[in-house]
């Protein structure tokens, strides 16, 4: 009977490594996500910038389109955790999302 009681505290350790260790990855100093497009409408622009930046940069998409269900990996420098995002559909409307912390994520769906 009292060997029965050294388990729970061996089961709780190895619990918390477990729970440090997903922890630990998801505050990764990976800023890269995908972003997945859940509209009916293509998307025909992404911007992704670090918050602390006035402009948007460049289209990450180029001269490509994302269809509905389709997906876009985003790759960001290490660090450049805090992010804003704005997507433009083919029919010009935007959505945006401010303020992102993209390192604490791995993926993104709009809209």
């Amino acid at each position: 009977m009292a060997s029965a009681h050294r388990f729970p505290p061996l089961l709780a350790a190895v619990g918390l490594a477990f729970a440090g260790a997903a922890q630990a990855q998801a505050q990764s100093n990976d800023p890269s996500f995908r972003l997945t497009n859940n509209s009916s409408l293509a998307l025909n622009e992404i911007y992704v910038s670090s918050s602390d930046v006035n402009s948007w940069g460049p289209d990450r998409l180029g001269d490509r389109t994302l269809g509905s269900g389709e997906a876009y990996v985003i790759r960001l420098p290490l660090g450049q955790c805090i992010n804003d995002i704005r997507v433009v559909y083919t029919n010009g409307q935007a959505n945006e999302r401010r303020q992102v912390n993209t390192c604490n994520l791995t993926d993104i769906v709009f809209p």
